[in-house]
């Protein structure tokens, strides 16, 4: 699977679901005793022997269940490899000189040391803030006013009719996992190159918008590794680190975990995220 074939192709279901309604069923326990009369070869004395057969049956409730269908729920994606193997924790921990403990505190921390969910792809988080800002950039760059590309006060909307998608700021991120997918094949039919960028990818949470400091062409590319396999992702994690996080890299040597988390995290972690060093460093001592 691409992240080309699954928006153009899957995209029009995800989000997309089906209520179906039938008769309940549940699985009842039936018991059936049977007793025979034996003789006991010692004692030569008559015995009653009761034995007891266990059955199950599937049995109408005489209530409606309803099952709520989505494409989300469907295996959409084969990565191989599917999980992160010690050998690859030991090939980040020696290309980055860092323990294999801490490379595990910062998945386990992303993640839940998940690199792929249930139905395959890897996990996204959608951040509307970041759609806000590229898209603004892109504008002014098409535009010819590069002067001034970064400041972002007093800019317009650039997709008014979508908040929830782009809106200046951070936040509101909605319901974790699979559905985060609605956003982004939402976002991509606005601008797929940018509601690419716009999301944290994977094991590691990297953004999108860093496709290129991570060894990638493309924001296409750098997706595609994400999904292709665990290995891809760690390419891009060891790349991310020592390109763009050395700061982060630089405290899980010296087990400063709030260094960690300010690089990694970003400056306001405090307030939008406080339990993150204290999450790295009880990680840390859990893996060691």
């Amino acid at each position: 699977m691409t992240i080309e074939r699954l928006v153009r192709e899957f995209g029009p279901y995800i989000g997309w679901s089906q209520k179906v309604t039938e008769q309940g069923q549940i699985k009842k326990h039936f018991t059936t005793k049977h007793r025979e009369t034996v003789t006991d070869e010692k004692s030569g004395q008559k015995k009653t022997k009761t034995t007891i057969e266990h059955h199950y049956r599937v049995v109408d409730t005489g209530k409606p269940s309803t099952v709520i269908l989505n494409i989300l729920g469907s295996k959409l994606n084969y990565p191989s490899p599917s999980v992160f193997s010690e050998s690859q924790y030991k090939n980040i921990a020696t290309e980055l000189n860092v323990e294999i403990a801490a490379v595990k505190a910062i998945v386990q921390q992303e993640s839940g040391g998940k690199p792929f969910l249930e139905n395959g792809l890897p996990p996204i988080l959608y951040e509307r803030g970041h759609f806000f800002d590229l898209s603004v950039k892109k504008i002014k760059i098409e535009s010819g006013s590069k002067k001034g590309a970064g400041k972002k006060k007093n800019i317009a909307n650039p997709y008014p009719r979508n908040p929830d998608l782009c809106l200046k700021g951070s936040g509101n991120y909605g319901a974790e996992g699979l559905h985060q997918y609605e956003k982004l094949v939402r976002a991509a039919a606005l601008d797929f190159d940018i509601a690419i960028q716009a999301c944290s990818w994977g094991g590691f949470q990297i953004l999108g918008e860093y496709y290129s400091e991570c060894g990638c062409s493309t924001a296409f590319e750098f997706a595609n590794k994400f999904m292709s396999g665990t290995e891809g992702q760690v390419q891009i994690f060891i790349a991310f680190m020592k390109n763009i996080k050395p700061g982060a890299v630089q405290g899980l040597r010296q087990h400063n975990w709030g260094k960690v988390a300010e690089s990694y995290n970003g400056i306001y972690w405090q307030s939008t995220n406080p339990d993150y060093a204290a999450n790295l460093k009880i990680f840390y001592e859990k893996f060691k």
